[in-house]
């Protein structure tokens, strides 16, 4: 309270002694604006009741507004996941294909007998919706064999990862 109407006594000053129209007409430079807020402020004319906020249509314009990005940035997330699962099954696919070259490349020309298959005997229970296929065949290149191993891991065509070697086989 002390400062309240401490406040008072001197808008009271103030207005009284020099008039706040006549001031604000002298007051100039970069401060102006600062200083004639204050004086408008200590002013007896203002209240605080002349203050102005949002009409509702405006309120719900920025609801409106908020919530349609709110939406997109959750479709942008689920979409992001979406693409992170992918990635990590087509490096998973790319790295067990990697493996089955490998081990086509160890086992020679007996390779070619088997032609496909999944991971359960290689790896149990880790990559259960994986399959491979390979072909092994001579190249065009005298002794060489054309080794090409695919793995899928859904019904999808972008659901697949191939690679393709080129190599003496022993």
């Amino acid at each position: 309270m002390k400062g309240m109407s401490m406040c008072i006594a001197r808008r009271r000053v103030r207005s009284s002694e020099f008039g706040v129209r006549s001031f604000k007409g002298q007051v100039q430079g970069p401060r102006s604006k600062v200083q004639s807020l204050r004086l408008s402020v200590l002013s007896p004319q203002s209240s605080v009741l002349s203050l102005s906020g949002f009409t509702l249509l405006e309120v719900l314009v920025a609801l409106a507004v908020l919530a349609v990005a709110l939406v997109s940035l959750l479709g942008l997330q689920n979409r992001n996941l979406l693409l992170t699962m992918q990635a990590e099954r087509l490096s998973t696919a790319t790295l067990l294909a990697q493996e089955m070259l490998t081990r086509t490349q160890l086992e020679g020309p007996d390779a070619a007998r088997v032609t496909s298959g999944d991971f359960s005997s290689l790896h149990p229970q880790q990559y259960p919706e994986f399959r491979w296929h390979r072909t092994v065949r001579p190249a065009p290149i005298e002794g060489l064999w054309e080794l090409r191993v695919g793995v899928t891991w859904g019904e999808r065509e972008d659901e697949r990862a191939e690679l393709m070697l080129f190599t003496p086989l022993n």
